[in-house]
């Protein structure tokens, strides 16, 4: 968590915002010294796309982490950066956490956040489960079928012919329409969550 949460702190930080920014790998160069500096264990490696000529950076601590023109045309990583930028003023440390009677002082803001999360889960546990029929009643109760604390989505389906032939074509049983589908489509993907 604390790599994560700094190495997206590093990311937000840099000057990689446009697709310029990618066709010469100097700025993830420096992005590799900011990682450096801030003593994150990772493996780095370059890699160039000549389909479309541009640099990415694989960092690699475990997972494997991608930093490419891909990711910095998300929304979620625009987002990101103006998140930052808003609040780049106020994220100077140290920080001093209260909390009942306590204070706690942390040097950063990624302390400050593994701070929270470690205390927060004090009183909290988490329970994932993959069905409804994996819980015991109470639970079920509190979560799912008490009217008063449930909440309720209405999914509407406008297009239902448009939305069952994206369907077949994707999870059907004929691989070279699914293949071409996906070699049409692929280079056009903008939000893709797996």
């Amino acid at each position: 968590m604390e790599t994560l949460a700094k190495l997206q702190s590093r990311l937000a930080e840099s000057e990689l915002d446009k697709k310029a920014d990618f066709g010469d790998k100097k700025k993830l160069q420096e992005l590799v010294k900011a990682i450096e500096k801030s003593k994150l264990e990772m493996e780095t490696k370059f890699i160039f796309d000549e389909e479309h000529s541009l640099h990415e950076l694989v960092l690699k601590n475990g997972a494997e982490r991608r930093i490419n023109w891909a990711l910095a045309s998300t929304a979620e990583y625009k987002r990101l950066r103006a998140l930052h930028a808003a609040i780049a003023d106020l994220d100077r440390g140290p920080f001093t956490v209260a909390h009942g009677n306590e204070k706690v002082v942390k040097e950063d803001s990624t302390d400050v956040l593994n701070y929270v999360l470690e205390d927060a889960k004090k009183d909290f546990t988490i329970t994932r489960f993959k069905g409804l029929g994996e819980m015991n009643p109470e639970q079920l109760w509190n979560t799912t079928m008490n009217a008063e604390v449930r909440t309720l989505l209405k999914v509407r389906l406008e297009d239902a012919v448009a939305a069952e032939t994206i369907f077949s074509t994707l999870m059907g049983e004929n691989v070279e329409e699914r293949r071409k589908f996906i070699e049409d489509n692929a280079l056009d993907v903008v939000n893709l969550d797996i």
